[in-house]
């Protein structure tokens, strides 16, 4: 059986199919599974019209149905989560098509794509797994349930929303373009992460990014991005740093500012033996 690609199933997606796929992401408040008769009420179809449709959906793994009472509900998987974001980007003249996938983590994934003028951009899709779900309310002091439809799209939102405050105040960061529902599309930087490159100017790279984290917090309503380390910073071809996956940022926390300043430093002074005081740096970070 062939596997279809995220861009194939999106081809495949017609006006019906994407009116159900967000009637049930409409719904996903108001129920774990949608039920059957609820949708066959909200979207006004025949029996046949709807069961034709949800099979179809089904069938490319963009919804999950469990039996509920006596009928089944339907979900949406991630699959069909990011379906939406694909034809409302379209829509919205942000994203022209998407490529290839480029990485794969446990909270989210990023592919390749094209823009309206033919340039390529970055789309990060964010999913919330069980995992990422337990430390995300931990993190965030979420004492109730919450859907990982929401937390997803939460993440998106507070990604892109860090991003455009500190890429308008000129911090270093990729350039974002857009968003909808679980998606960010953004510049795409060319280069290695900070772990994977030889600095020509190890100084001035690490300058760099302590000034990004500075402009966010003292420009973006003191944003921490809280998991700074060698592996989210992206080096380009001239050398330019940019800082990036800023979803789990946190304001004004001094524990997570502190965590993320040792990181970077020692990252530094082990492979470039530039010694920085923290003391300093979190003096210099706070604009005093």
């Amino acid at each position: 059986m062939t596997v279809l690609t995220l861009a194939e199933k999106a081809s495949l997606i017609g006006p019906l199919d994407y009116k159900a796929l967000k009637t049930i992401y409409e719904n996903s408040n108001n129920y774990d599974y949608i039920p059957y008769s609820v949708l066959l009420e909200d979207l006004g179809l025949l029996n046949r019209e709807l069961d034709e449709t949800l099979t179809k959906l089904y069938n490319l793994r963009l919804l999950s149905k469990e039996k509920v009472t006596k009928e089944f509900g339907y979900r949406l998987t991630f699959a069909g989560l990011d379906i939406l974001a694909i034809k409302k980007l379209y829509t919205n003249k942000i994203l022209k098509s998407l490529g290839i996938i480029i990485g794969e983590g446990k909270e989210s994934n990023v592919y390749f794509g094209y823009n309206f003028s033919d340039e390529t951009v970055v789309v990060k899709f964010h999913r919330i797994g069980k995992t990422s779900y337990k430390n995300i309310r931990k993190i965030r002091g979420i004492r109730y349930k919450e859907d990982w439809i929401k937390l997803t799209v939460d993440n998106a939102n507070r990604e892109y929303e860090a991003l455009k405050c500190i890429s308008e105040n000129y911090g270093s960061v990729p350039k974002p373009y857009g968003i909808a529902y679980n998606a960010v599309v953004m510049e795409y930087i060319q280069g290695n992460e900070l772990y994977r490159s030889n600095l020509p100017d190890p100084e001035a790279t690490l300058q760099e990014i302590l000034s990004t984290i500075r402009i966010a917090y003292n420009y973006c309503n003191n944003i921490v991005h809280g998991d700074l380390s060698e592996y989210n910073v992206i080096v380009n071809e001239e050398g330019k740093a940019y800082v990036i996956d800023w979803p789990q940022w946190q304001r004004d926390n001094e524990d997570l500012l502190l965590r993320d300043l040792t990181n970077i430093l020692y990252y530094f002074h082990k492979k470039y033996d530039i010694y920085k005081s923290l003391d300093d740096i979190i003096n210099y970070i706070k604009g005093k």
